[in-house]
């Protein structure tokens, strides 16, 4: 490959004018060609040893972008995240180009400052005045320094001696996110001392029982350590009632934590925040702007009340060769992050909310709950969907079969699964352990609007009697 080849100009040119095209054809393209697995792979030459000329390597970059899911388009209606803001996409490019480390002041200055002023502004939102905070690489890891602050909290020397044999326990909603398993697990905490409370009809977790839960481990020798509460649970949208569950962690002296990366957003509207009622009570929060913001993956924080704690659980090497004593040092975060190496994905929720204002960032998430509104209504409308249950951003449902001998659940895995082949459209479900099969439409995106949910709906309607027809014969029907 010639120097010409190799030019910084000519790739940034190149991929302008790919992105462009790419982003337009949003307007009338599938969210996905689906393929299966090993026909996807026969399709790409995906092996590496021989070097590609430019025109070859970008012969594969746009095959690349044909064949993948485009979570930017207004039908990706999939998962927690979609569609990409505009100033979010410049920022995420500019950032990349600048590559600092988030580690110390020094390599970062003005990215350091962007991200403290963030963290102070939502700080300043949901209460936390003296808060401090971090980003982080995703909600679940904002969920795993959660549980370590609530042992550095309840244990101050945790770092030397371990758990000294004790049987310390958080106490999460049955419908929590699964990422607190995964932070038993490596906290060393063990997952028989995650103790799940149950729910009330709607998703959000019972006072009662989890009050009877703390009681009862007391009883028996265990020593609660935090109440990991949900505001915006994965599947149903329910927000755990934090005024009552704050309540009880200071009655026990407990950590709570507070996992709203999903329903944190509301905090940016005036006329949505009373779903976070009560949680300037916690002690820690985790918030993903790229959930409902559209900021693209990842722009994740974790947020304490406490300042100082970060830097105690943290803390620990690295003055050798990075972190040095000099004027500037008690500006570097790496101090107080598990990770050395952070990219600066701070600058594309900064400019977002910089271009926005506070006016305009409520708009987004307005819209986004209001859309989720338009959704039930549809549901509701039609004698072959049931809803099962709506809050937030969430929809569940289930399409009723055409005749009641087919399998309800089965019926629903086709159909969600001719959605998802024909490319048409993107919504999830979700799958019960006790088999039960429904779907499980989120507001997410910033680019779909009413006329996209009438799409999805339309497209919905067209698989029902496509899959229908493999059920009944027409002598059936007659």
């Amino acid at each position: 490959m010639n120097s010409n080849d190799n030019s910084l100009h000519k790739w940034i040119d190149t991929t302008t004018e790919t992105l462009k095209d790419y982003l337009a054809e949003n307007e009338t393209g599938p969210v996905v060609k689906y393929l299966a697995p090993l026909c996807l792979k026969e399709s790409f030459k995906l092996s590496l040893g021989k070097s590609l000329s430019f025109d070859e390597c970008w012969i594969l970059l746009k095959e690349i972008l044909d064949k993948s899911v485009r979570t930017s388009h207004p039908m990706f209606m999939n998962q927690l995240f979609g569609g990409i803001q505009p100033e979010a996409l410049s920022a995420e490019i500019l950032a990349t180009a600048l590559n600092p480390t988030m580690a110390t002041f020094e390599v970062a200055p003005v990215m350091t400052l962007i991200e403290k002023e963030l963290v102070r502004k939502i700080c300043d939102i949901i209460g936390f005045k003296l808060g401090e905070g971090i980003m982080v690489t995703g909600g679940s890891n904002a969920n795993l320094v959660g549980l370590l602050c609530a042992r550095q909290f309840k244990i101050p020397d945790i770092k030397k001696r371990g758990y000294a044999g004790k049987n310390y326990t958080v106490y999460v909603s049955a419908d929590a996110h699964y990422s607190y398993e995964k932070a038993a697990h490596i906290s060393g905490l063990g997952l028989d001392q995650l103790k799940f409370v149950n729910v009330d009809e709607h998703g959000a977790m019972d006072p009662t029982h989890l009050r009877e839960l703390i009681l009862q481990d007391k009883a028996r020798g265990n020593l609660p350590m935090m109440i990991g509460a949900t505001a915006g649970t994965t599947v149903r949208g329910a927000f755990d009632p934090l005024t009552e569950i704050g309540k009880i962690a200071r009655e026990h002296n407990l950590w709570l934590h507070v996992d709203a990366a999903w329903g944190g957003g509301v905090a940016l509207s005036e006329k949505y925040r009373h779903y976070l009622t009560g949680i300037h009570l916690a002690d820690s929060i985790t918030f993903d702007a790229h959930k409902t913001f559209s900021t693209g993956l990842v722009t994740s924080f974790f947020l304490c009340k406490h300042p100082g704690m970060l830097k105690q659980m943290n803390q620990g090497g690295g003055h050798e060769y990075i972190f040095h004593d000099y004027d500037n040092s008690d500006w570097d975060t790496g101090t107080y992050s598990l990770q050395c190496g952070r990219r600066a994905d701070a600058l594309k929720f900064w400019l977002l909310w910089k271009s926005r204002g506070d006016k305009g960032m409520e708009l987004i998430i307005n819209h986004l709950i209001e859309l989720s509104h338009y959704v039930k209504e549809k549901i509701q409308t039609s004698n072959r969907f049931e809803l099962l249950s709506s809050n937030y951003l969430n929809n569940c449902f289930q399409v009723i079969p055409p005749v009641n001998s087919i399998d309800i659940n089965q019926y629903n895995l086709e159909l969600r699964t001719k959605l998802v082949t024909d490319g048409k459209a993107l919504v999830n479900y979700v799958q019960k352990p006790d088999g039960q099969i429904f779907f499980r439409h989120v507001c997410a995106n910033n680019l779909t609007e009413e006329k996209d949910i009438d799409r999805l709906f339309e497209e919905l309607n067209f698989c029902i009697s496509e899959i229908d027809k493999i059920y009944i014969r027409p002598s059936e029907e007659n």
